[in-house]
């Protein structure tokens, strides 16, 4: 997002999507992070999650959702793998 012009609708629209629906997270004494409830039902969380690290950022799944997401990023990855 950085990298666009800052008055380009691309601009708008990326960071109105990606940054828009970003929330605070709270962290408790012993620097564990609470998600909201909001954020809970958007990643169909119950008891169990997955921590993806990216780089500089990390991902929260739902076990099942990753999995599946994780085959077919793989199938991309192989298929495009002369791009690298």
């Amino acid at each position: 997002i950085e990298t666009l012009d800052p008055f380009s609708e691309e601009h708008d629209a990326f960071s109105t999507t990606i940054l828009g629906g970003s929330e605070q997270l709270s962290f408790d004494g012993d620097g564990r992070v609470s998600l909201s409830e909001n954020l809970m039902t958007f990643a169909k969380l119950s008891e169990t999650a997955v921590f993806v690290g990216k780089g500089e950022t990390f991902e929260i799944w739902e076990p099942g959702a990753f999995k599946d997401h994780a085959a077919r990023a793989r199938e991309t990855a192989l298929q495009r793998r002369s791009q690298l």
